[in-house]
């Protein structure tokens, strides 16, 4: 069947009686009303004109198009930007041989408005010891070490933690963050490596959100041994050796590092059995003052170095 031309369906129209032409225009606010009209591209339905038809006026009240919907103030984005969550960035200058911290901070807590504060204190050697609190748990907070160009930063099953060089030698260690609620509990909180560098970032994913503000302490150091002597005590040579602040609470990582440490500090202390006394008095003499190694005792395992108290004969 062949469409009449846009011409005849207009002079159609016009000869529609004044009945048909209501209906028409019942139908058309029906229509109206059963869905809103794409806002976007024009519509495809031809309306008969009021001319043509004789029905009201554009504009008329009972004809008029529905509104345009209008925007949810509570779903629409907002202007404002949301507020950042709290971060820290740590960073540790070990150029001198002692630990230096500064930091950058930015944000606040959207819940309390709170920002996330850090203070550092020199301990009695060459570390320092750093304080952070953390106002909420979206609070992020990453330690960077300049000096390990390269480097690489790993973390320990005893949640102490270190950032190493690229020969792999300690550059930074960092002991088992400690933690402390409101309620005095001591939720558990680890250092672990960014995969994107030297670098450590605080892992908060175990902690409740009803234990912020959250205050954490690390101790922090680049050396195991302080300082090394030799002389004679019963038995024959002895080597003294004095643990750092940080060494004497370096957990896993310091026993990793210990060896090389001392060995930095006096080579010819690589005799067997040595290493093992070592390892004891990391284990289990931390508070002594000196940790006592005698070259003369036997080179068995550190289980039976452990058995005999560091000092199997």
């Amino acid at each position: 069947m062949t469409r009449p031309t846009r011409a005849a369906r207009g002079a159609g129209s016009a000869a529609v009686p004044g009945t048909a032409a209501s209906a028409l225009l019942v139908l058309a606010l029906l229509a109206g009303c059963g869905g809103s009209p794409d806002q976007h591209s024009p519509s495809t339905t031809s309306s008969p004109s009021a001319e043509s038809t004789g029905g009201p006026t554009a504009g008329s009240d009972t004809a008029g198009p529905p509104p345009a919907p209008t925007e949810d103030p509570t779903t629409s984005p907002s202007s404002e930007p949301s507020p950042a969550s709290p971060s820290l960035v740590v960073h540790a200058d070990v150029s001198s041989g002692a630990v230096v911290l500064d930091h950058e901070s930015a944000g606040t807590s959207p819940e309390t408005g709170e920002p996330a504060t850090v203070s550092s204190v020199p301990d009695a050697d060459t570390g320092a010891v750093l304080t952070l609190t953390l106002p909420d748990p979206q609070t992020s907070v990453s330690l960077d070490v300049p000096a390990a160009p390269g480097g690489a930063a790993r973390s320990e099953a005893d949640r102490s933690a270190a950032v190493t060089s690229a020969d792999d030698r300690l550059v930074l260690g960092v002991s088992s963050p400690e933690s402390t609620a409101p309620d005095g509990s001591h939720p558990p909180v680890r250092w672990s490596a960014d995969d994107d560098g030297p670098r450590l970032v605080l892992d908060l994913g175990d902690v409740d959100p009803a234990d912020f503000p959250l205050v954490v302490t690390t101790h922090l150091g680049a050396s195991v041994v302080a300082s090394t002597s030799w002389g004679e005590r019963e038995g024959g040579r002895s080597l003294a050796v004095t643990p750092t602040d940080w060494g004497r609470v370096s957990g896993a990582t310091g026993s990793v590092f210990a060896w090389a440490d001392l060995l930095a500090a006096d080579p010819t202390a690589d005799t067997p059995g040595m290493e093992e006394q070592l390892q004891c008095h990391l284990l289990g003499a931390r508070e002594k003052a000196t940790w006592n190694l005698e070259p003369w005792r036997p080179a068995v395992s550190l289980v039976e170095y452990a058995l005999a108290r560091c000092n199997p004969t």
